[in-house]
């Protein structure tokens, strides 16, 4: 698992081109590059993206295998990004408390999404590529519809 990449987030947006982005244990940060900021994972080009949107944060289970956990970012300024953090085309809206993923599940930032892709099923980012490539793209997030509401949990 060391130098290893723990997986990687494939920008899958209609009308953009794919990109991968390698995941590494500990926080990824994902936001809108400025000249203060700099995440991991850099979103162009979606004025709905805050500079310090989501964590994705990856760590070693007892088990020895990977765990993909998200929140939104709440961690810089004590409040979440401006336009939130989805999930699968789900409208409830992630809050900071980190929710753990799954591989193939479709993150949402803004209007941009990416597709989770874990070492476990992808085992260089050419097959994380073309496997995602093969999804068909998850519907996008109204960030401005009514009805879109912040994720409670029990």
């Amino acid at each position: 698992m060391e130098n290893q990449p723990a997986g990687w987030l494939i920008l899958h947006t209609e009308g953009k081109e794919t990109a991968s982005y390698e995941l590494h244990t500990g926080k990824n940060r994902i936001g809108r590059v400025a000249s203060t900021n700099k995440p991991d994972i850099p979103v162009a080009d979606d004025m709905y993206v805050s500079r310090n949107h989501a964590v994705l944060v990856v760590r070693i289970n007892d088990r020895n295998q990977y765990e993909y956990l998200i929140a939104d970012n709440a961690e810089v300024q004590g409040k979440p990004s401006m336009n939130g953090t989805y999930i699968n085309g789900d409208t409830t809206r992630l809050d900071d408390r980190p929710l753990k993923l799954k591989d193939g599940d479709t993150i949402q930032v803004g209007v941009t999404k990416f597709v989770l892709k874990t070492a476990d099923v992808a085992i260089t980012v050419d097959d994380a590529v073309k496997l995602t490539q093969k999804l068909g793209y998850t519907e996008t997030v109204d960030v401005f519809k009514p009805g879109v509401v912040l994720r409670k949990r029990v």
